[in-house]
């Protein structure tokens, strides 16, 4: 029988320890890091202690392999049906396994969703004899340990006694140590952990499938260990042809079930210039990350022994003052500039490795290559004009010649090609790459609403993860300028949590055309809109707006009443607030300024008593018998306070509620028809609709968030507001919107607040106007999640910026202006059009598109196409 003879380096793997005959190479999974929308200084501090990292693994050969692959949509599709609670399918609507599939197939429509940081780091150099024997031992019966060989003592393998036996246990000793030591360097700033079985077959299939179409589903990974035989199952992956001086490798395999034919190209980065990386430049190993193609790096390095580096600067130096002396003694010429500069960087290099202590001054040489896949060679070629010109002018990217040998550098194991292209560089100038960066917000169970505006990989959220196991507030403002897409976001939000894990949705629409959510055939049964103006009078009575707290949700005990009561006074108190404040925005602006209109108004309520059953007309009957002025106030409310129009809804109590609690998982209420206040007119010029516009539409809010404490306190909550410019005005709205973040955690309410101002919601969180520092305090500083869209305004953007919790004046103002840069002023965004946001979610800061491609999102679409609704943003 033939003895099987891999074409492969490799001759076994050992759990993260891949064998060659030259030697032993232990594999790594380095961590993602976030670099998009940081300060500076973090990325500062992030390059260094990657630099330091390298520094302390000198004179050993490592090799850098990043990859991609597609989105995990099965995975996620199993994780998501067994979170969500979906309403029943109805007739004529997309089906809930239709939506699922429709959402695994645009997932998958990226095939660089997941990007993959490997890295390779040599073991035992100069021990190749000890690894080999390691592995033939324990092939023959030994036990071998993930990435250890444990269990490998001369006792236990036959033929290995005495000093021979006690030397081979010594060796082996001295590389188990060597093998900590080095996963100790790499768990750090690299946030290297050993690799795993399915990530080691991952990186194989990569690496010997170069270019083919990623595996969706790879095959069951084998145990830690893979004996020699074991590797055909990748040394077979694919076939390799290559003309000669042809400027592309052919690599032709099976994937998904087709056979299926790569024109791959290898690139490799020839000479460097200055690189400012942060300040201006992208990490020099991520620029073609904003690709489609899915670009891979294989990278070969070491960082050289202090002794080594000083006597290759030596002998430049050297070189260089010799050929200075050519022109200026043997000639009498004057040398060109060029030298000179070569000798002063030189003494500049050589200064830094006598004077540095940190070791971000050690020297480093390399060769850094790329992958470029295409389906034909005319589409390769473009591609790598494309990388040309991103790093043109700072780094040349060259074509070379031997196109097939340089391919074979990606598989783990395989040797150097050439040193054609060798870089030497510092090891700070090495940390600049960076390959890890990449986006670490959204989870991996949520409904599939946004995906990443740099690569394009599909981001699941679910709103009421972090609220339920970090702890933290739900409050979420969405920030944008006029055609931003804020509604569109709300909206597909409160559908995707209706749809998907059957949540109970209100929102407060001015405007309008958030109602056409509810006629969505999915949603058919459990949505309902309604008017507030044409709602029965009383609906918006201030002193129904808050619910009493019920005795039997409290303990059956002494110390149940004790809380019952203290939280009965709380509400009723806040009631009687509620009920001043309103009366007091109903009087004309030049009454409300006396300073006796509180106590006035206090006294009457405190008269009539606090609880829900009453209204704002015995207020006025009481107002009529208070003396000191209350006759006055009766007289001013009286016009405003009519029983026609609006005003009716403030009067009175309805005999039934306008929405039912369980059957309505959506519920829009609209206030359209009301006269918003002109903000260019002072208070006392306002006519009686624009005076009542205000407190009716935070009557209406409060009625909206009133839903939440009738509800399930388990049950997921999401309430959106519109047009936050109007809640913050006045006391009564700014007081809602301090109980929204008072109380969402506590009832499971994901709470949206939509405005074009950041400063709106900076202000409520006592934020000092010219504080450029990026840090708030109060209400602001609760937001763990934040949207924001399209800025234009430099104010604008920099107040957003700072409720981002970035930056301000380094450039990322600009980058405001630039998102949904498709918005027509007046028109809008199409209902097809990426809507582009920064969005933050507790530390991860991320440019995110919503999307809602796909059949599946159809009826979703032409619900929220504010342009044919004409209703604006």
């Amino acid at each position: 029988m033939a003895e099987y003879a891999p074409r492969l380096a490799l001759r076994a793997i050992t759990g993260h320890l891949a064998h060659t005959r030259r030697g032993t190479t232990a594999w790594y999974r380095l961590a993602p890091r976030p670099w998009s929308m940081r300060a500076d200084q973090d990325r500062e501090a992030m390059m260094s202690s990657i630099g330091l990292a390298l520094a302390q693994l000198p004179d050993r050969w490592l090799h850098w392999r990043v990859s991609w692959r597609p989105y995990p949509a099965a995975q996620w599709a199993r994780r998501h049906d067994e979170w969500a609670t979906p309403l029943p399918d109805q007739p004529a609507a997309t089906s809930w396994e239709q939506h699922l599939v429709g959402q695994q197939q645009r997932a998958l429509t990226s095939p660089k969703a997941i990007k993959d940081v490997y890295l390779g780091v040599e073991i035992n150099r100069g021990r190749a004899w000890i690894s080999a024997l390691a592995d033939q031992m324990t092939s023959r019966g030994g036990d071998r340990g993930r990435g250890r060989w444990s269990g490998r003592r001369s006792g236990r393998w036959p033929g290995l006694q005495g000093v021979w036996g006690r030397f081979v246990d010594g060796e082996l000793d001295a590389l188990d140590d060597e093998i900590r030591a080095v996963d100790t360097v790499l768990s750090g700033a690299l946030g290297g952990e050993p690799i795993s079985a399915p990530d080691m077959l991952q990186l194989l299939y990569r690496s010997c499938a170069l270019g083919l179409p990623a595996e969706t589903v790879m095959p069951a990974a084998p145990t830690t260990d893979w004996e020699t035989s074991d590797l055909a199952a990748v040394d077979q992956l694919a076939r390799w042809t290559a003309d000669p001086y042809a400027p592309v490798v052919q690599v032709s395999g099976t994937a998904a079930g087709q056979r299926v034919t790569r024109h791959v190209l290898i690139a490799s980065l020839g000479r460097m210039g200055e690189i400012d990386v942060p300040g201006v430049d992208l990490p020099w190993m991520t620029v073609p990350d904003r690709l489609a193609a899915p670009i891979e790096w294989s990278a070969r390095m070491r960082v050289l022994p202090d002794e080594h580096a000083s006597r290759s600067l030596r002998h430049v130096a050297a070189r260089v003052e010799a050929q200075q002396r050519h022109y200026e003694h043997d000639h009498g010429l004057h040398a060109p500039p060029d030298l000179a500069r070569r000798i002063e960087l030189a003494a500049q290099v050589r200064d830094e490795l006598d004077t540095d202590h940190t070791g971000l001054s050690a020297r480093c040489e390399g060769w850094w290559r790329l992958a470029i896949p295409a389906t034909t060679e005319r589409a390769a070629l473009e591609t790598f004009d494309q990388v040309r010109h991103l790093y043109h002018p700072k780094i040349a990217v060259e074509r070379c010649e031997a196109q097939y040998q340089l391919a074979r550098e990606f598989i783990p194991g395989e040797p150097l090609a050439t040193t054609a292209y060798r870089r030497r560089m510092s090891v700070r100038h090495a940390a600049m790459a960076v390959p890890m960066t990449a986006e670490l917000i959204g989870d991996d169970h949520g409904p599939l609403v946004f995906t990443s505006s740099a690569t394009g990989r599909p981001i699941a959220w679910d709103p009421w993860h972090d609220m339920d196991t970090r702890q933290v507030s739900g409050l979420t403002p969405i920030i944008g300028t006029l055609g931003s897409g804020k509604t569109f976001l709300m909206g597909t939000l409160a559908a995707q949590a209706v749809r998907s894990a059957g949540a109970y949705v209100t929102l407060l629409d001015p405007s309008g055309p958030l109602i056409r959510l509810t006629e969505l055939p999915e949603l058919r049964g459990h949505a309902r809109a309604v008017s507030l103006l044409d709602a029965p009078a009383g609906t918006l009575n201030p002193f129904t707006m808050i619910t009493d707290p019920q005795r039997r949700t409290y303990r059956d005990d002494p110390s149940g009443d004790t809380a019952y009561r203290r939280d009965l006074d709380t509400t009723q108190a806040q009631r009687a607030a509620l009920v001043i404040s309103v009366l007091t925005q109903l009087l004309p602006a030049a009454i409300r300024r006396d300073g006796q209109v509180q106590q006035l108004l206090l006294h009457a309520v405190n008269q009539i008593g606090h609880g829900p059953d009453h209204d704002l007309t015995e207020v006025l009957s009481a107002l009529r018998y208070t003396s000191g002025g209350g006759d006055r106030l009766a007289s001013s409310l009286g016009p405003i306070l009519s029983t026609s129009g609006p005003a009716r809804l403030l009067l009175g109590t309805p005999e039934q509620e306008i929405w039912s609690a369980g059957t309505d998982r959506l519920l829009v209420l609209s206030t359209r028809g009301l006269t918003p206040p002109r903000e260019d007119v002072d208070q006392q010029d306002w006519s009686l609709d624009e005076q009542l516009s205000l407190p009716l539409l935070h009557l209406a809010a409060w009625l909206a968030y009133r839903r939440v404490y009738e509800l399930p306190r388990a049950a997921p909550k999401l309430m959106g507001f519109d047009e936050l410019r109007w809640l913050s005005m006045t006391s009564t709205g700014r007081t809602l919107i301090t109980q929204f973040a008072r109380d969402n955690r506590k009832y499971r309410a994901r709470v949206l607040i939509a405005g074009q101002l950041a400063s709106d919601v900076l202000k409520l969180g006592g934020d000092k106007s010219g504080d450029k520092s990026g840090d708030e305090s109060g209400l602001a500083a609760l937001c763990h999640d934040v949207f924001v869209g399209r800025t234009t305004d430099e104010a604008a953007q920099a107040d957003a910026l700072r409720l981002l919790r970035i930056p301000t004046g380094i450039g990322y103002e600009a980058h405001l202006g630039e998102l949904s840069a498709t918005t027509h002023p007046t028109a809008g965004l199409a209902a097809d059009a990426p809507r582009e946001f920064v969005w933050r979610s507790g530390e991860a800061c991320e440019g995110v598109q919503l999307d809602v491609t796909g059949d599946h999102f159809d009826g979703l679409r032409q619900a929220l196409d504010t342009n044919a609704a004409r209703a604006g943003d």
